[in-house]
């Protein structure tokens, strides 16, 4: 009778423990491994979401400069307007003046420039005081140029550094709730931000864009007018007119403070045995607005004690005989002149390399002590951009980035420097 072969079976026991024990370390090692990866591509997740979060508040930034600069650009050419009206003001009310003592008369100017002319002149007796009221308008535009504007620019850059941390930390605690917060460290690796703006003089910064948009407008351009009467005014000379004569600018200078000027005045044909024919000037309406003083001839109240041609030779300008311009109108004009306040440039913003910086690039890198102990490394790439909108596209229009138009967004990128 065979007996059992009891120390074979006991050899494929011991076999078999050792393979279940393998069998755990190999599960066990891919669980960890399985963990490990598990925590790193999270990581991974939650940090390219923080560096995307980031971006999107530098591009809104970036928008929001681009929109405050319009809005610059605005509120000057307000200025611009309202400096205007406030000289079409004054001239009605000068003109008023003149009508109600006929200096000239309106019958006359009737007469020699037809009755539309006539009836204007007439109707300025009407023209109210507005001055004041445009002053005010006037000066809240400024405070909105220098005083919420202008800080409101000055706030969000300087304050873009904390905004973006706030938001990486944010994030970073809201996807991670169940990591504790001393077990995470990260840290900017890469910021463009600092050097991407760089402050810019006012007039650098507003004066090409307010150029242009007063060209755009009828109401900013030159004033100037010429009405004639018949010819044959005087025998001595018989081709020579009469003339009513309208001239009027509003413009910028290199400060950035407006200056408006609006005259209006007859020039009679007179002649004499002396110096033969010439032009006698009488002032019909005449208004500044310049904040600084300004030069030129300056013509008496009244011509009641002299002759106006004797007072001409006197300035040594043969010009003022001439009606080559409204010289009296204008001395009145600054004669009369009641200055607003107003205050240069605000200084600006611009980007450090407009033709070639596609937008601020940001890397941020995580280290964090895992659940088993391990520590994971993460890095992860984000950008600012400038985009066209597709739409314009077929315009062949393609701008360089700037901070006045509001077409700034975010993307990812690898840490290697390529977009995602």
């Amino acid at each position: 009778m065979r007996q059992p072969d009891y120390p074979q079976e006991g050899a494929a026991l011991a076999w078999g423990l050792i393979a279940l024990a393998l069998l755990s370390i190999a599960w066990g090692g891919y669980f960890h491994v399985n963990q490990i990866a598990e925590q790193q591509g999270r990581l991974s997740l939650v940090l390219d979401a923080a560096a995307y979060g980031a971006a999107t508040e530098q591009a809104r930034t970036l928008n929001l400069l681009s929109y405050i600069n319009r809005a610059q650009l605005g509120h000057q050419l307000a200025l611009g307007h309202l400096l205007t009206l406030a000289t079409w003001d004054r001239a009605a009310q000068t003109q008023s003046g003149q009508a109600r003592r006929a200096n000239p008369p309106a019958h006359l100017v009737a007469m020699m420039f037809g009755p539309a002319h006539g009836l204007a002149y007439t109707q300025a007796r009407s023209a109210g005081d507005n001055q004041q009221a445009l002053e005010q308008a006037f000066q809240a535009h400024q405070r909105l140029i220098h005083q919420v504007l202008a800080q409101a620019q000055q706030q969000l850059v300087a304050g873009l550094p904390q905004r973006r941390q706030a938001i990486i930390q944010a994030t970073l605690d809201s996807s991670l709730p169940d990591w504790p917060a001393q077990a995470i460290r990260w840290q900017l690796e890469k910021d463009d931000w600092p050097q991407f703006l760089s402050p810019q003089s006012g007039q650098t910064q507003w004066q090409p864009g307010l150029t242009h948009l007063v060209s755009l407008y009828g109401f900013l351009a030159p004033r100037d007018y010429e009405a004639r009467s018949y010819p044959g005014v005087d025998r001595r000379c018989p081709l020579w007119r009469h003339r009513l004569r309208r001239a009027g600018r509003t413009e910028f200078d290199r400060s950035g403070r407006w200056h408006s000027n609006d005259t209006q005045s007859m020039h009679m044909v007179r002649s004499n045995r002396w110096i033969g024919c010439y032009f006698r000037e009488y002032a019909m309406a005449w208004a500044l607005q310049t904040p600084a003083h300004a030069s030129g001839i300056d013509a008496p109240d009244d011509f009641s004690g002299q002759s106006f041609w004797k007072w001409a030779l006197e300035q040594g300008n043969g010009s003022l005989l001439s009606a080559q311009g409204n010289t009296v109108a204008q001395s009145w004009a600054r004669r009369d002149a009641r200055p607003w306040s107003q205050r240069p440039w605000v200084d600006g913003y611009a980007l450090s390399d407009s033709e070639h910086s596609a937008g601020p690039d940001l890397v941020l890198t995580l280290q964090a002590q895992g659940h088993l102990g391990q520590t994971v490394h993460t890095r992860a790439a984000a950008q600012s951009f400038f985009s066209w909108p597709p739409d314009s596209a077929d315009s062949g229009v393609s701008p360089n980035p700037s901070l006045f138009l509001p077409f700034w967004q975010a993307r990812l990128m690898d840490p290697g420097g390529r977009q995602s």
